[in-house]
């Protein structure tokens, strides 16, 4: 989620900004086709953030005008989530905000809806009425889980090539868990990168595509300077304004940057790609004649700093971002979601990384200590397989997304 539309659900559900507020008209004193939305429930984890879950009802009026009325009470509660949203898990609609105070204060009752005042939020919101369906092609989240089951296998079998000859099956093979462990490590930091840039882009997911066409272009020295146009966004702006070209916005897709730093989704994922590059460097000076005479006897001060540590550092931020996306979906910081997609995603990336933790850790003992050595190894093992479970998790729930909302034409011409 961009920090605009982070600041439009803050400033609507929480009432401490002023919201940005447009008119409806149609010029005939016709009321509009949509439903205006109160917000119900909204939840902030940590007081700080911005909020991490809404829910918005509709209004319905109790006037004479009955069409309208039932149009109201018709439709149906949006539940938007920041995870959802950054996710690409539902199709980007516009739904028109009033609070409750604003419509008692402005004697909405008894009045026509098209002559009232409304904030826009144009935000992924779930919509019970669609179906889901798989949008996979140049989908930047689908990547990222497929960066992160194919990392993760990569390290069970250097886990396997680790582990089992100390339970006396097979032989040691250093070259081959090194630069297994070079594959799995390079895996992680794509995957965490992309993370970092589906947060950055954030309700610009669509732009991925030709953002990386844009890329392969410059390359070649072909490609064009200006931005490509966000049609979701095009769209809505002129669903409002009438206009055509005037109220169309453009958005350049960014591969670096900075986020909102109240937002828990963008924190965890530059958490987790900072921790991801930090542990990487450990991946790096494990390749065989990097660091003199490893693994067998190596200089004690040089392994500590350049192996051992960086897996602490970079595991321990493994845990911080893991911890950060559970309790984005939480309704409390405390209180578990056991019923979120996400929370077991978190969970399970949570375990692996207190594996790959105490992998680092009780590394600085193994030379010395058998017992450190095997807890050390088993720990790469049973890490290996919580990220794993936690990957093919995530790429469940990126293989769902709504059917994007059809033009009105386009929906008239197939209905007739």
């Amino acid at each position: 989620m961009s920090k605009q539309q982070t600041d439009r659900i803050s400033s609507s559900s929480t009432g401490q900004n002023e919201p940005e507020i447009r008119r409806a008209n149609d010029g005939q004193g016709k009321t509009s086709a949509y439903s205006i939305h109160h917000p119900h429930a909204v939840d902030r984890p940590l007081p700080f953030f911005h909020p991490t879950r809404a829910v918005f009802v509709p209004h319905a009026p109790s006037t004479a005008d009955g069409d309208m009325e039932g149009d109201l009470q018709r439709a149906t509660s949006k539940h938007w989530s920041s995870r959802a949203s950054r996710k690409n898990r539902y199709a980007r609609r516009p739904i028109h905000v009033a609070s409750r105070s604003a419509l008692k204060a402005q004697g909405f009752r008894g009045t026509s809806l098209a002559h009232k005042e409304f904030t826009l939020i144009e935000q992924r919101v779930r919509h019970s009425e669609s179906r889901f369906k798989v949008h996979l092609t140049w989908d930047i989240s689908f990547w990222v889980a497929v960066l992160f089951v194919l990392g993760s296998a990569v390290w069970i079998v250097n886990g396997f090539v680790l582990f089992l000859p100390l339970l006396n099956i097979g032989s040691d093979d250093f070259p081959a868990s090194a630069w297994s462990a070079f594959v799995g490590g390079t895996l992680f930091e794509l995957g965490s990168y992309l993370m970092y840039v589906e947060a950055l882009n954030s309700g610009h997911e669509q732009l991925f595509g030709p953002a990386v066409r844009e890329l392969l272009a410059h390359a070649n020295g072909s490609a064009s300077e200006s931005p490509s146009p966000d049609p979701d966004s095009a769209s809505a702006e002129k669903g409002l304004t009438g206009s055509g070209d005037s109220g169309r916005r453009r958005f350049r897709f960014r591969w670096f940057g900075l986020g909102s730093w109240r937002e828990l989704g963008f924190l965890a994922c530059f958490i987790q790609m900072w921790a991801a590059t930090i542990f990487w460097i450990s991946t790096i000076t494990g390749l065989p004649n990097v660091i003199a005479r490893f693994p067998d006897d190596p200089p004690t001060a040089v392994t500590d700093v350049f192996f051992w540590t960086p897996q602490v550092v970079g595991g321990s931020g493994f845990i911080i971002a893991s911890l950060l996306l559970m309790i984005e979906v939480q309704k409390k910081w405390w209180l578990p979601n056991l019923r979120s997609l996400g929370w077991h995603i978190g969970f399970w990336n949570l375990v692996g990384a207190v594996g790959f933790t105490l992998c680092g850790a009780l590394g600085y003992a193994s030379l010395s200590s058998s017992g450190a050595n095997y807890q050390s190894v088993l720990s790469t093992f049973w890490g290996s397989w919580a990220f794993l479970i936690g990957s093919v998790v995530q790429l469940w729930e990126t293989l769902w997304r709504e059917d994007p909302p059809k033009e009105a034409g386009e929906q008239d011409a197939r209905d007739g």
